[in-house]
């Protein structure tokens, strides 16, 4: 266990496999959703394309990104760009995916992408954050392709609208379609 597998909890505490990135990103599997919540997160991001959220009484944006499927780039940008602002308004937020290395490291890798970062730097800072993070090959095609975009966005790489998550902010269970 190193130190960036614990995330400080607001009484002082720490919750282990919980991935602090940023001041106001958390990063962690499926199963430490409340976990994060308890590590300060005041929403959650569910990657999950094989399920709905769950019902926990928390905000809960879903993306439903599916693993190892080529071609998701607008999702994966829109998700990145989603949590990009929520921390720009000082909302910490838990990202995750069932098991919090392929699409939990692809949006925060994304998310760094969108806040500047080059695509090596960004691999870079959340492997330090997350040692087991790994983008699937065909996500990290993705995240190449994003880069690429919003390092010249223009009539050859347009960069996507954000249309917001598939289930923007529904606690308590409500799951999207």
């Amino acid at each position: 266990m190193t130190a960036s597998d614990i995330a400080a909890t607001p009484a002082g505490g720490t919750v282990i496999g919980v991935s602090r990135l940023d001041e106001h990103v958390l990063l962690a599997d499926a199963g430490l959703a409340m976990a994060m919540v308890a590590g300060g997160a005041e929403r959650l991001v569910d990657l999950r394309g094989e399920t709905t959220p769950p019902r926990l009484p928390i905000p809960i944006d879903h993306f439903p990104l599916i693993d190892l499927e080529p071609g998701q780039d607008d999702l994966i940008l829109r998700a990145a760009t989603h949590v990009a602002e929520l921390a720009a308004a000082g909302i910490t937020v838990g990202v995750y995916c069932q098991a919090g290395i392929s699409r939990t490291s692809t949006v925060a890798i994304g998310y760094l992408l969108v806040n500047g970062a080059q695509l090596g730097a960004a691999r870079d800072a959340v492997r330090a954050a997350r040692p087991q993070a790994m983008p699937a090959l065909s996500l990290w095609r993705s995240l190449e392709h994003i880069a690429a975009v919003l390092a010249n966005p223009g009539p050859a790489n347009p960069a996507p609208a954000n249309p917001g998550p598939a289930n923007p902010g529904h606690a308590g269970g409500s799951h999207g379609a």
